[in-house]
């Protein structure tokens, strides 16, 4: 039976309409018998994907991906034969009797369980490249949004897309790669002046396992020793337009282990930058915590309270660089100070219990020194923080 239903549904719903659903389709010849598209399951700027119009068939030059318009349709949707078949009876309004649609409904319930995760691990690796070889630079015009679209991959998603990502059709999106450039899903760019809203990601799971822009990031992160952190996608586009490609963003509002995880591959030094908030404040002292705890030195940076974006429109590129190098640097010289502030009342309470006079005479000569640095750097940071707040606050 399925045979049959299935030589009926293909003689209906029509190849290249499914394809226009995810790709633009061009002429490939003068007869118009031949389509042509970018192949949804690869990177591709040929048009490889040929589309045979009278025997409603599909081949692909490069990676030899053919079918018909049953096999498309579980590849792009990523479904057993009996849901594909369903999806394509919806979609064009086929006229099937109810035992054949009781057919299909346990032949797709029956395989769903056991097909599902294999054949969504096996193929949405197809599927996210499908999305990304769909997004334009529509709506990238600004000097910002262009330079995100060469180096970050941002992009405009088709405006028609399967059902499964409807909500994110028309949409600016950020592709997520983990760190060996594997596509693992997608974060929307949300506009500052809709920063309390979301950005979506695929699959949910995403905001937890992978940061934005670590891919990209990974050369420059091992050629400067440390990274940047933001936590939002605008300060990432900030930081790599001004020349800090060693930054990289959490895809969601807290910084996780995983997170730490995946930098630790690359440094165990981290300047985390957030906007001088209290809410901003709760989650960088929770991320210092979780990245100390994992043994990654964390430095602050605490930014004015709308963030990096108020700084970079009111400084030219060149002054923006400088404060942001020098910034670093400070912070750093601040965590020293810190540590050494810390050392210097270790010392001061062990030098009340000591009781040996040589241990004393150490003690103290070290407490000399730790006090003179400290007295060193209080000074250079008071100095040179307030010629920076003076001239670039």
């Amino acid at each position: 039976m399925i045979k049959n239903l299935k030589q009926t549904i293909a003689q209906e719903a029509r190849l290249e309409d499914v394809v226009q659903k995810y790709a633009e389709l061009h002429r490939g010849s003068k007869s118009g018998k031949t389509l042509m598209c970018s192949c949804p399951f690869h990177k591709d700027d040929e048009k490889s994907f040929k589309i045979k119009v009278t025997d409603q068939t599909y081949e692909c030059d490069v990676c030899k991906e053919a079918g018909d318009v049953v096999r498309l349709t579980q590849l792009l949707v990523g479904c057993n034969e009996g849901e594909a078949l369903r999806l394509l009876v919806d979609w064009f309004h086929i006229p099937i009797d109810e035992n054949g649609l009781e057919y299909l409904a346990r032949k797709s319930k029956r395989k769903k369980e056991k097909e599902k995760s294999m054949f969504t691990a096996k193929h949405r690796e197809k599927e996210f490249n499908m999305l990304l070889n769909s997004f334009t630079s529509n709506s990238c015009s600004s000097p910002l949004l262009a330079y995100a679209h060469q180096y970050l991959e941002l992009g405009v998603a088709a405006d028609i897309l399967p059902d499964t990502y409807e909500q994110i059709s028309g949409c600016k999106l950020f592709p997520v790669r983990d760190d060996s450039g594997s596509l693992q899903g997608f974060l929307k760019y949300v506009p500052e002046e809709k920063e309390e809203e979301e950005g979506f990601c695929i699959p949910a799971d995403l905001r937890e396992t992978n940061l934005l822009g670590l891919y990209q990031a990974i050369e420059a992160i091992k050629r400067c020793g440390f990274a940047y952190l933001v936590w939002n996608s605008k300060d990432l586009m900030i930081m790599h337009a001004a020349g800090f490609t060693n930054t990289v963003a959490c895809c969601g509002p807290e910084l996780t282990y995983r997170h730490i995880e995946s930098l630790l591959k690359q440094t165990n030094q981290v300047v985390f930058m957030y906007p001088d908030e209290i809410s901003k404040q709760v989650r960088a002292t929770k991320a210092a915590a979780r990245l100390s705890h994992l043994s990654v030195t964390p430095y602050r940076f605490p930014l004015p309270r709308k963030g990096l974006s108020s700084l970079y429109y009111k400084m030219e590129p060149a002054r923006f660089e400088y404060f942001i190098r020098q910034s670093t640097r400070l912070n750093y010289l601040d965590a020293v100070n810190v540590r050494l502030i810390a050392r210097l009342e270790e010392i001061t309470k062990q030098l009340a219990s000591v009781q040996v006079l040589e241990e004393k005479l150490q003690l103290r000569s070290e407490l000399i020194q730790v006090r003179n640095k400290v007295d060193k750097l209080t000074g250079l940071l008071d100095r040179n923080w307030d010629y920076l707040y003076r001239y670039f606050g």
